[in-house]
């Protein structure tokens, strides 16, 4: 299937951005060598060459063979010494080169793999023709034939693609957020790309060929921060089905750190998340049956069997939401125990009110909004805002709520269990709110939520889309206890307090099914 000319232009720019990198690359190992030499000669300790500031991909210690030079030695030895050194460093140049252009070339794969079974559109695709053709009147219906089922293996549709921050620095710059970690928003948008792309490709026939199918990410089940992500790291994601229903299908991503020369293979992911993709007729909209899956072994039944486990509890928890169900006894002690305790803060029987103490904070005065109007160019295929962009600016503001929230720099631990109840159409009005609902003080936890509204300035109506729900942690500072104040307040301090409940058993069976 030929590219986009998109992503040509891409392959393009990853040769020019590789022939940049070389360049810098061999610039700072002169630099290096002659600081080294120097250093030498003058008897100084030889100062490591941050690969960060300079962009290189060369280590920071010594090329092998400098580590035994003495400048006691006679000329004849030192000249012997520096030729040997001279070589060392080449020799080492050299294995950082190929290994960059690996790298890049896996990059360059993975990215024409994503363009065949992409969920967004092609850089020379028209949006205003492909709106005038959608809303005219006279647009024609083409039916398809229905296309046999094929039976699928688990890695029939292993897809992987590489972030590779270390050596792209382009890439890295684009990635990188003002404290020189990488946005974690950025990342949420790759995994929703490469979950359709997994969908499409699991969907396809025998031969590859897309099928008349319509993707949509119906839930993220769970996406877990095992550890941090380094700009000067590469990143393997690879992602998988492990589970198909009728109509629907689960995805499961990982993220891994790609070893170093010599490095051991990590087997320990760095992310690890859970999409849940339903398939629409192309021309219909009606649900429409996916390929079925082929279990090969006893270690894929036990994925299904986790799989069939967390939807069953996801089940169990729909069933007692709060607009549907009251709370449960448990949680009416909860919320009577908390009216108790903040009634003194409140309306006291004198009329005068006390101010909260500096470790509690009202969850109503927690708010922080952003208004964004959806463009075109963050459109999916299907012509709807993509979703992965909607968790992006969600993350964004979270971030920044809790930033504000704990005076300090919080770290993205997990986004919980939501669902795309209403897609985003182009040209929307999008108001963001966000809200921390939820916190741990003696674990240095808490959680934003994220509610995203559609407004019709036309009809003066707002209609929920759905609600994100971003956990993080504080290692760094303190994190105040929100108390709520009305009863609304309280339903939200429940729905927090059940997810993060819930956000840890989804993680416990994750990790059990890792370990399998």
């Amino acid at each position: 299937m030929a590219l986009h000319s998109g992503s040509l232009h891409a392959h393009a720019f990853l040769r020019a951005s590789y022939n940049q990198s070389l360049l810098i690359s061999r610039l700072s190992a002169v630099a290096k060598a002659s600081c080294f030499y120097s250093s030498i000669s003058s008897g100084a300790q030889h100062p490591a060459i941050d690969s960060r500031v300079t962009g290189a991909s060369l280590a920071t210690s010594a090329p092998p063979g400098a580590a035994g030079i003495k400048t006691s030695a006679g000329p004849a030895k030192k000249a012997q010494s520096a030729q040997e050194t001279a070589q060392a460093q080449a020799e080492h140049l050299r294995k950082v080169e190929e290994e960059h252009k690996r790298m890049l070339e896996k990059y360059a794969e993975s990215t024409s793999i994503l363009d065949r079974y992409s969920v967004m559109p092609g850089k020379s695709s028209d949006y205003v023709s492909i709106l005038q053709r959608i809303t005219s009147e006279n647009a024609s219906e083409v039916r398809r034939e229905k296309q046999p089922l094929v039976l699928k293996k688990i890695s029939d549709s292993f897809i992987e693609t590489f972030l590779p921050f270390k050596d792209n620095l382009s890439l890295r710059e684009e990635y990188v957020n003002y404290y020189g970690d990488i946005r974690l928003g950025k990342v949420l948008e790759d995994l929703d790309r490469l979950a359709g792309a997994v969908a499409y490709k699991h969907a396809s026939d025998a031969n590859g060929n897309l099928a008349p199918i319509v993707f949509v990410t119906a839930s993220v089940d769970r996406i877990d921060l095992k550890s941090t992500l380094s700009p000067n790291r590469n990143y393997r994601l690879v992602g998988t089905v492990t589970y198909v229903g009728f109509s629907s299908m689960e995805i499961h991503i990982q993220a891994q750190t790609v070893p170093e020369s010599g490095e051991p293979v990590d087997t320990e992911p760095n992310l690890v998340a859970r999409f849940t993709m339903v398939g629409r007729d192309k021309y219909t909209g009606k649900a429409s049956q996916v390929n079925p899956l082929l279990l090969e072994d006893e270690s894929q039944r036990r994925l299904v069997k986790v799989s069939e486990q967390i939807k069953e509890h996801k089940k169990a928890v729909a069933q007692s939401d709060l607009t549907k169900r009251p709370p449960s006894a448990e949680e009416r002690l909860v919320i009577h125990q908390l009216w108790l305790e903040t009634g003194k803060y409140q309306d006291s029987k004198y009329g005068s009110r006390v101010h909260l103490p500096p470790e509690m904070v009202w969850l109503d005065q927690t708010i922080m909004e952003s208004v964004t109007v959806c463009f075109p160019s963050e459109r999916n295929v299907h012509n709807k805002i993509f979703g992965g962009y909607l968790m992006r600016l969600a993350h964004e503001l979270s971030f920044a709520n809790g930033s504000v929230f704990t005076q300090s720099r919080p770290l993205y631990v997990s986004l919980d269990d939501f669902s795309f109840k209403k897609p985003v159409n182009i040209g929307s009005i999008l108001r963001l709110k966000s809200q921390v609902v939820f916190s741990e003080p003696e674990n240095r936890t808490f959680q934003v939520a994220v509610s995203a509204d559609v407004i019709d300035n036309m009809k003066s109506t707002v209609e929920r889309t759905n609600t994100f729900y971003f956990n993080f942690c504080c290692p760094g500072g303190s994190v105040r206890r929100v108390v709520p104040r009305s009863y609304e307040d309280m339903m939200k301090y429940l729905e927090g307090r059940r997810r993060a409940q819930t956000g840890k058993i989804i993680s416990k069976l994750q990790r059990e099914m890792q370990e399998q």
